[in-house]
């Protein structure tokens, strides 16, 4: 029988050391950053961002990616439980339209190059990790399979605050520029600064 105390330490154990490996590895970033690039041009996502923006929403197009560990065993697949996110007070229409978004950004990420070149990345990257493989080995030589899951989940943020007409204005030219310039939320922020890149645009509130 699994101990489940035990496998969730294992986890969460893997799933930081991939994380801290990625962050250190320019090639993995390169490459997100395009599939970044990819999402906010498409005009299905930028029509969806536009829409939310007339109704007063704030969007931010964070992206970092996290990477999902699961184990599966004779009893099943056991994974950590997704962290608790705060619902946003949004009406019908709001929540369609955030819906929206989210399809059709995951849609662009199931046809990219850019998205299975990740996933390549992923397992050569953290495979060389002596931390992680030194509790995956373990776990496997129980009988166990270890499942590697690269999360892009959390494309778009989008929050209730409205805009200065200033601040709308601005944030209305991301939808029609020909050459998109590219906005960090401060988790972006932290992320690249494990790359030791240094951004020079504003940062976006969360």
């Amino acid at each position: 029988m699994v101990d489940r105390k035990t496998m969730q330490s294992r986890l969460e154990n893997m799933e930081h050391a991939a994380e801290e490996i990625l962050q250190q590895d320019s090639a993995f970033y390169e490459v997100l950053l395009a599939l970044k690039s990819e999402i906010d041009d498409d005009p299905a996502v930028q029509a969806k961002v536009g829409e939310l923006r007339t109704a007063g929403r704030s969007v931010f197009n964070s992206f970092v990616p996290h990477v999902k560990i699961r184990v599966r065993t004779q009893e099943g697949i056991f994974a950590l439980p997704k962290p608790t996110q705060v619902a946003s007070a949004a009406t019908s229409g709001e929540a369609r339209l955030i819906q929206q978004l989210k399809d059709a950004a995951s849609a662009v990420i199931r046809k990219s190059k850019c998205y299975r070149e990740l996933d390549a990345l992923v397992n050569q990257v953290v495979g060389a990790s002596d931390r992680f493989e030194g509790i995956a080995s373990q776990i496997e030589r129980e009988g166990h399979d270890v499942l590697i899951c690269l999360d892009l989940s959390t494309y778009a943020q989008v929050q209730a605050t409205a805009l200065a007409p200033k601040e709308t204005r601005q944030m209305n030219l991301l939808t029609s520029r020909q050459e998109p310039a590219l906005k960090f939320s401060h988790s972006d922020r932290a992320f690249l600064a494990g790359l030791k890149i240094k951004i020079d645009a504003e940062p976006l509130g969360i």
